[in-house]
């Protein structure tokens, strides 16, 4: 079953994407997580590794909703990244863009576009007093990425809106490793999104170089066809459930 896109499509973009860092092919899967991650591993309660993520935005998702996510990240042993990226629908080359930032095309069921990310590292002390509200999120940009975040989504976003910047979360994602090398792909990852609300998103993925992403897609197909999943109908990223989240909370 093709889910992301024809041969011929996919050799297209293999071409015509070049430029970009990485591929990612993505598709939401119907829960339970711990049936689909046992299905995908073949053991019995595989481990989750756990982290949490936190969203930077105005109270009303001013910045998401002009196309530009800034996501704070807890990762192993404490360390944190702060990453601002902005979406492009199709595969055009952007002609001003940051130095340095990685390019990525996402690849979903019906869907494709490009992420464009600036991410660096931050100090644990200062993304920690962030997180407790004790320090203001816009002091953790670096001036590239305050500048992406203003100018790099659909929308303008004004320099006084990231000194509105609020904590949102966290985004709590357990992650588990599948091992589907017999097929042809170097890794792929089943993650659990949980919001605060509690409402989840279960997302398989799998990452390559853009000349490999014929084949790759072929052997992502395969794994989901071989494996007792269920793949959802439709595709929700993860900055519109953040806008339900939103929506939500004000109305509690």
């Amino acid at each position: 079953m093709r889910r992301f896109g024809s041969p011929e499509a996919l050799a297209w973009l293999g071409t015509n994407g070049v430029h970009a860092n990485s591929v990612e092919l993505k598709t939401l899967l119907v829960p339970p997580a711990e049936a689909a991650a046992e299905a995908l591993t073949g053991r019995c309660a595989p481990t989750w590794s756990v982290r949490r993520m936190y969203l930077l935005d105005t109270v009303d998702l001013d910045l998401v909703r002009a196309g530009v996510e800034i996501r704070l990240r807890r990762r192993a042993r404490g360390r944190y990244d702060l990453a601002v990226s902005a979406r492009r629908s199709g595969i055009a080359r952007e002609r001003i863009i940051p130095r340095n930032v990685r390019v990525e095309l996402d690849i979903v069921p019906g869907a494709l576009w490009q992420d464009i990310e600036d991410r660096c590292e931050v100090g644990s002390a200062a993304a920690a007093e962030v997180i407790a509200g004790s320090a203001a999120s816009q002091e953790l940009l670096s001036a590239t990425q305050r500048s992406w975040a203003c100018c790099g989504g659909n929308e303008a976003v004004d320099d006084a809106q990231l000194r509105e910047l609020r904590v949102h979360g966290p985004l709590v994602v357990h992650r588990v490793k599948v091992n589907a090398q017999r097929l042809g792909l170097r890794r792929a990852d089943l993650e659990l999104y949980r919001y605060p609300s509690g409402r989840e998103l279960l997302e398989l993925s799998t990452r390559c170089w853009p000349q490999d992403v014929l084949q790759t897609a072929t052997a992502f197909e395969q794994l989901l066809d071989e494996r007792d999943v269920v793949v959802a109908p439709g595709h929700r990223t993860k900055a519109s459930v953040w806008q339900d989240e939103i929506g939500i909370g004000r109305a509690s």
